[in-house]
C-alpha cells in the first residue's frame, strides 16, 4: 500500500468532521462512537480487499482519535459571564486593529463573583466551581483585551487581572467572525476586558529569549528600510504583520502573492536548503542536518509557531532528515505526517483558513503538478523549467481557489501570472533579507549595503502588485460558504488529476467524467446564487438590514445605522457584486451618509422615503458611484422577478412582500429579536403563533418563501 499516512490523515479528518458537525450534536456520544467504529471497520475491510494490507485496520484508530480529540476542543468551559480574579502568565502578545493590546494568558481562577459559575469538563475536573471556591484544577487560557490606558504586558510576564470572563461567541451572521472557532483553536477558553491589570515579574524562557531576538531583528529592518518595505520584510521573515501597510497588503492579495507575506513552505524550504548547503561546506553532512533541524525548531518558536510555519518547518525537517538518512523525499507523505501531528494537537485547526490554504496548496502541487504538465504538453509547451514552474504555480493556485471561494468568497484571477513574475527573485530576497538582519545585529553599515537590493526587489513587488490590482476583475466575487459546492469543487480537481493521469485507451472516458462533474458544479453554483424561490434574510446589525433574494437579484432594506461591513460580507458570500438597490426606512443622518459611501459602489438604486429631500452631500456621493436615487410613496410596487415589494406609509415606512399566494410584511425596527421556526414566532422568551406580532407578519406554505433571522446562539 502506497502512502499509508495519507489514508491515516483521511480517517483522522473524517473523525474530526463527524465530531464537529452540528447534525451529530444531538446523538448520544456512545452511539455515535459505536456507529463511527462500525463504519470505519467496514471501510477498512474494503481497503483490505483492494490492497491486501492488514495494517489498514489500524486506520480506524485515527477515526476514533479524531472523534475523541475534537470533543474536548469544542467544549465551552465558560457558560455565562463570570466575574473573576485571574492569576497567570502571558503566553502571546499582539495588537488589535482598534489599538488595544491582546494577550493570551494562561493561569488559574482565584476568586469568583456572585451568582455565576464556571463549568469544568469531566476530563479535567469532575466538578463545577461556585461562589466562594478557589484554585480550580483546570488551567484556563483567556484572551485579554487590554486598553491603551491600562498597564501593557510583555511575553512571559506574570499578571493578575480582574473582570468578567465572557463565553466565546459564535458567528451571529452568515459568513461572520466566529470567535469560538478562532480562539478555541488556540486553546483559549474565554475572553475578558479587564477592569484592572497588575503586572508581576517576567519569567525567562526559551520562547521569551527567542522573541526578544526577533524584536532585535525587527529593529534592524526598521533602521535600514522605509516603513512600508520594513513591514513587508518583517512579515516575510519574522511573521510580524503589526506594521504591514494594509493598502499594500490588499495589492498583494489582488495580485495573488499574499502568501509570500506569511512564513510558508516556500520560505522555509529556501532558507533550510541554503543553510544546509552552507553548513555542509564546514562540517559533515549529518551533523549539518542535525544543526539545521535545531535551528528550524528555534525559528518556528521565534516567529510564533503559526499553523503554516509549523507545517512548513515539519515538512522542511523531513526533507533535511531524508537527506541525512539518504532517503527519498515524498511530498504527499510528508504533508500528511505534518497534518496528522497538527490535528492531533488541535483538531479545530482543520477549520482554520490558514491551515486549509497551507495544506491545500501543497496537496494541490502533489496531486495536480504531473497532470497539469501533461495538459500543458497537449498545448505544445516545451518541456523544461518554464513548464514545470507553470504547472507548480497553477496547481497551487487552483487548490487555493477552492479555499478562497469557500471562506473569502472571492478569488484573485491573475495569481498564476503574479507568481510567475515574482518567483525568480523570491529566493534572492529571502536570503538577502536574513543576511541583512543577522549582519545588522553586529555591523549596521555593512547590512545597509545589502539592504539596497532588498529595497529595490520590494519596490518591484509594489509596482507589480499595483499594476495587477488595477486590472479589471483582479478579485472576482464568486460567493461561497456552501459545503456541497466546495465538495464538488474538490471532486472536479480530483477528476482532472484522474483524467490526465495518462493518455491510455480510456483517456476519453476519463475526460467525460471530468467534464460531467464540471457541469454539475456549474449547476450547483447557479442554484446557490440564483434561487428560484424568494429568500428573506434579516441580518443582526445596528442597521437592521433585511435582504431579499430572488433569481439572482438582491434588494436590501435597512436604515444605514451600522453593520454595513456585515451586509457587504453577506453580499460577497452570495456572489452578488452589485445589488439592485437599498431601501432606506429612515432618512439618513450626516453620519449615515459616510456609512453609505462604502455601500453605494455595490448598489444600482437608492430608494428614499417619499417626500425626503436628500442633502447635496448624499446626491454627490450617489452620483460619484453611478447610483440612481428614487423615492417610495404609498402604494409603490417594486418588482423582483415573481415577487412584488409594496411600500406602505403611515407612521413610518413599512413593506409588504408578496410572492404567489404567500405574503410577508414587516416594520424594520426590532427584527434582530425575532426568530421564526416551525410556524412559531419567538419574541424574547415568549412564543406566538405565526401571525402579526410587532415586526413580522408571515403567511407562507413553507415552500415559497424562506425566511431567516440570525440571532446569537
Amino acid at each position: 500500500m502506497k502512502r499509508p499516512l495519507l489514508y491515516a490523515l483521511g480517517f483522522l479528518v473524517t473523525g474530526i468532521v463527524i465530531g464537529r458537525a452540528p447534525a451529530f450534536a444531538a446523538y448520544d456520544p456512545i452511539l455515535l462512537f459505536g456507529l463511527s467504529l462500525g463504519l470505519g471497520l467496514l471501510f477498512c475491510g474494503f481497503l483490505y480487499r483492494v490492497y491486501r494490507y492488514k495494517a489498514v485496520f489500524a486506520f480506524v484508530l485515527f477515526l476514533l482519535l479524531g472523534l475523541l480529540r475534537v470533543d474536548g476542543s469544542i467544549h465551552s468551559y465558560v457558560a455565562e459571564p463570570v466575574y473573576v480574579e485571574f492569576h497567570g502568565v502571558v503566553m502571546d502578545v499582539g495588537r488589535t486593529s482598534g489599538g488595544n493590546q491582546r494577550a493570551i494568558i494562561r493561569g488559574n481562577i482565584y476568586g469568583i463573583g456572585e451568582n455565576t459559575y464556571v463549568d469544568f469538563h469531566e476530563s479535567d475536573v469532575n466538578q463545577s466551581i461556585y461562589m466562594g471556591e478557589y484554585g480550580g484544577g483546570y488551567r484556563f487560557r483567556v484572551m485579554a483585551y487590554i486598553r491603551p490606558h491600562q498597564p501593557q504586558v510583555v511575553l512571559g510576564q506574570e499578571v493578575i487581572i480582574t473582570g468578567y470572563l465572557q463565553p466565546l461567541q459564535r458567528a451571529d451572521n452568515p459568513g461572520g467572525y466566529d470567535q469560538f472557532q478562532h480562539l478555541r483553536s488556540q486553546k483559549v477558553d474565554a475572553s475578558v476586558w479587564p477592569d484592572a491589570v497588575i503586572l508581576g515579574e517576567v519569567r525567562s524562557s526559551l520562547t521569551v529569549v527567542l522573541r526578544r531576538f526577533r524584536d532585535r531583528l525587527a529593529d534592524v529592518y526598521d533602521n535600514l528600510l522605509p516603513s512600508r518595505e520594513a513591514g513587508v520584510i518583517k512579515s516575510m521573515i519574522l511573521g510580524d504583520r503589526l506594521d504591514m501597510d494594509q493598502d499594500l497588503a490588499g495589492q498583494y492579495r489582488r495580485m495573488g502573492i499574499f502568501h509570500i507575506l506569511s512564513i510558508s513552505g516556500m520560505h522555509v524550504t529556501i532558507l533550510t536548503m541554503a543553510a544546509f548547503s552552507l553548513l555542509k561546506l564546514v562540517m559533515p553532512e549529518r551533523r549539518a542536518g542535525v544543526l539545521v533541524l535545531v535551528v528550524m525548531i528555534a525559528y518556528c518558536l521565534m516567529t510564533g509557531a503559526a499553523v503554516p510555519t509549523v507545517r512548513a518547518v515539519t515538512m522542511g525537517g523531513l526533507l533535511v532528515l531524508g537527506r541525512v538518512l539518504y532517503r527519498d523525499y515524498d511530498l504527499l507523505a510528508s504533508v500528511s505526517l505534518a497534518g496528522i501531528v497538527l490535528l492531533i494537537y488541535e483538531p479545530l485547526y482543520l477549520f482554520n483558513v490558514a491551515f486549509q490554504l497551507s495544506f491545500g496548496a501543497v496537496f494541490g502541487i502533489g496531486i495536480l503538478k504531473a497532470p497539469i504538465e501533461r495538459g500543458l504538453a497537449l498545448l505544445r509547451l516545451p518541456k523544461g523549467k518554464l513548464r514545470e514552474s507553470l504547472s507548480v504555480g497553477i496547481a497551487a493556485v487552483v487548490a487555493s481557489y477552492i479555499v478562497f471561494a469557500h471562506h473569502l468568497y472571492e478569488i484573485p484571477l491573475y495569481s498564476v501570472l503574479g507568481n510567475l513574475v515574482i518567483m525568480p527573485t523570491v529566493t534572492v530576497l529571502l536570503v538577502l533579507g536574513v543576511l541583512v538582519g543577522l549582519i545588522g545585529l553586529v555591523w549596521l553599515p555593512g547590512a545597509y549595503i545589502i539592504a539596497g537590493p532588498v529595497y529595490f526587489i520590494l519596490r518591484f513587488y509594489e509596482l507589480a502588485s499595483s499594476f495587477f490590482a488595477s486590472l479589471p476583475g483582479a478579485m472576482a466575487i464568486v460567493g461561497g460558504g456552501s459545503l456541497a459546492v466546495t465538495g464538488l469543487g474538490v471532486g472536479v480537481v480530483l477528476a482532472f488529476a484522474y483524467a490526465f493521469s495518462g493518455f491510455g485507451d480510456d483517456f476519453k472516458k476519463r475526460l467525460v467524467l471530468f467534464f460531467s462533474l464540471v457541469l454539475v458544479l456549474i449547476g450547483a453554483v447557479f442554484v446557490r446564487d440564483f434561487p428560484l424561490d424568494l429568500r428573506v434574510t434579516a441580518l443582526r446589525t445596528h442597521g437592521e438590514y433585511v435582504v431579499l433574494r430572488h433569481r439572482g437579484d438582491m434588494l436590501v432594506v435597512g436604515n444605514a445605522r451600522g453593520g454595513e461591513a456585515v451586509l457587504l460580507r453577506y453580499m460577497d458570500m452570495r456572489g452578488v457584486s452589485r445589488a439592485h438597490g437599498l431601501i432606506l426606512t429612515a432618512p439618513p443622518r450626516p453620519a449615515d451618509i459616510r456609512r453609505l459611501e462604502g455601500l453605494l459602489p455595490r448598489l444600482r438604486v437608492l430608494y428614499l422615503p417619499g417626500g425626503f429631500v436628500p442633502s447635496a452631500e448624499l446626491r454627490d456621493v450617489a452620483a460619484a458611484h453611478g447610483v440612481e436615487i428614487m423615492w417610495l410613496y404609498d402604494g409603490y410596487v417594486l418588482e423582483m422577478g415573481r415577487a412584488n415589494v409594496h411600500a406602505e406609509t403611515g407612521l413610518g415606512l413599512s413593506l409588504g412582500v408578496s410572492y404567489g399566494d404567500s405574503m410577508i410584511s414587516f416594520v424594520l425596527d426590532s427584527l434582530a429579536d425575532v426568530v421564526i421556526s416551525e410556524g412559531v414566532v419567538t419574541f424574547g422568551e415568549r412564543a406566538y403563533p405565526m401571525e402579526y406580532y410587532g415586526a413580522v407578519l408571515l403567511r407562507t406554505n413553507g415552500r415559497r418563501i424562506r425566511y431567516w433571522v440570525y440571532n446569537h446562539p
